[in-house]
């Protein structure tokens, strides 16, 4: 297994993503497209496919993960993307953000599930829970959003469709969402939100009420956290990384955090991502460098004074002529991008352009595999029956005979192929 780093960058030119081997810097594939969107690039599936958002046009663009070319389909959407996620779990949910909406697409058949409207200015981030069952929205507007994808399809049952309203209002920054983060415990656990207003904060999801306010000197651009939750990484405009230390717990409210972090970058710090095992930390920026560091001090200090551990450079993975406009981190086995035999189960669909009509019409295509003729046994239904329009006794008696034997037929064959597809379809598709 190894970490791979998917990135793209500003004036890529033909080849979109790269991906890079994190303990040793090499380049391990690219994927050949259009200038990706800024916050757009997402992983659909466990190492199925890639999708992200064309720069300044209104169409996605897709791979499957092992291969150098976008799969042949037009993925067309509203408008230009601000914004995308993919849900982690069966069933697939894409969601879009285009200027203040967020539409909501079921990616086995590329229907609308629902669109939400709540920001009044353009969404900047979106990001999923663990489970896949919520997903957290930030704007431009400063407001922070947690939705219920149970709230959109609940609408799709309705005939007069309520307006979807967020599960949570979270607080308002003063300024530009640039970064949400929730941590591995999902709806138990904690989501952060940073801002050009120089604060991070810190919410508990059990209750949707803010914990702790983290005051830095400069406006932040970017915010991650460890695995468990317990440090949070804030990237700043002026290209330094602080890490502040969460346990033991401090006191809830404002947390001031100094300026005596690690300079990791010249030019603003726009993403942050760590490792599973948490003892690496990859950031890029603004300068176009993505940069593999690991954490120096593991000190946590003491309820009154929180530590700042610092970060050391392991080495530069990427340089382009551009900013940094994704970055993401993915476990995985090394074969997995360069085998083109591999078998890999396509998830998207072309997206509907209906957004008037019920989701609920769409066609879904059900995948099954193919069984042999000798798995379902029935003989021949139909045979001739002889004498139905003669004026007999005899013949009328027969006619009735076959007929109620063909009934018989009809219902054994019926109960078959009943008992067929709950072993056969429903079976494999709880085990998919």
């Amino acid at each position: 297994m190894i970490d791979g780093v998917f990135v793209t960058s500003l004036n890529s030119g033909t080849d979109c993503v790269q991906v890079y081997d994190i303990a040793t810097g090499a380049q391990l594939k690219s994927y050949r497209g259009y200038p990706a969107a800024p916050s757009t690039l997402a992983l659909v599936g466990t190492s199925c496919q890639l999708v992200c958002g064309q720069r300044n046009k209104s169409l996605l663009q897709a791979w499957n993960i092992n291969r150098h070319d976008t799969l042949q389909m037009r993925l067309i959407v509203p408008g230009k993307v601000n914004a995308l996620a993919v849900s982690p779990r069966a069933p697939y949910y894409c969601v879009v953000a285009i200027s203040e909406k967020i539409y909501v697409y079921k990616m086995s058949c590329g229907g609308v599930s629902g669109v939400g409207d709540r920001h009044y200015q353009s969404v900047t981030h979106l990001t999923f829970t663990p489970c896949g069952n919520y997903f957290a929205s930030g704007g431009a507007d400063g407001f922070v959003y947690v939705w219920s994808l149970a709230a959109f399809n609940d609408a799709l049952h309705k005939t007069h469709p309520p307006h979807i309203s967020p599960h949570y209002t979270l607080g308002q920054h003063s300024d530009k969402v640039t970064g949400i983060m929730i941590t591995s415990g999902g709806m138990k656990g904690t989501l952060v939100s940073c801002s050009l207003d120089h604060t991070a904060r810190v919410y508990d999801l059990a209750t949707g009420r803010q914990v702790y306010s983290l005051i830095t000197p400069s406006p932040l651009t970017a915010v991650t956290t460890n695995t468990l939750g317990s440090q949070v990484l804030l990237g700043s405009s002026s290209g330094r990384i602080n890490v502040v230390n969460l346990l033991p717990p401090p006191t809830p409210g404002d947390i001031l955090v100094g300026d005596a972090g690690s300079s990791c970058h010249e030019k603003a710090v726009t993403h942050i991502a760590v490792t599973a095992s948490g003892n690496r930390v990859v950031t890029g920026s603004d300068d176009g460098e993505v940069k593999v560091w690991t954490v120096t001090s593991t000190s946590l200090g003491t309820n009154d004074t929180i530590t700042t551990p610092h970060l050391a450079i392991q080495r530069t993975i990427h340089t382009a002529r551009g900013t940094i406009t994704n970055l993401c981190v993915l476990r995985m086995e090394r074969e997995v991008v360069d085998d083109v035999d591999l078998d890999i189960r396509e998830i998207i669909r072309p997206l509907s352009q209906d957004y008037t009509s019920s989701p609920l019409n769409a066609s879904v295509t059900v995948h099954t595999k193919p069984r042999t003729s000798s798995a379902l046994n029935i003989t021949p239904l139909y045979t001739s029956v002889g004498g139905v329009g003669k004026h007999n006794t005899k013949g009328a008696r027969n006619s009735n005979e076959d007929l109620l034997s063909q009934i018989c037929q009809l219902q054994t064959a019926n109960s078959q192929l009943y008992k067929f597809a709950i072993k056969h379809i429903l079976k494999d598709d709880v085990n998919d």
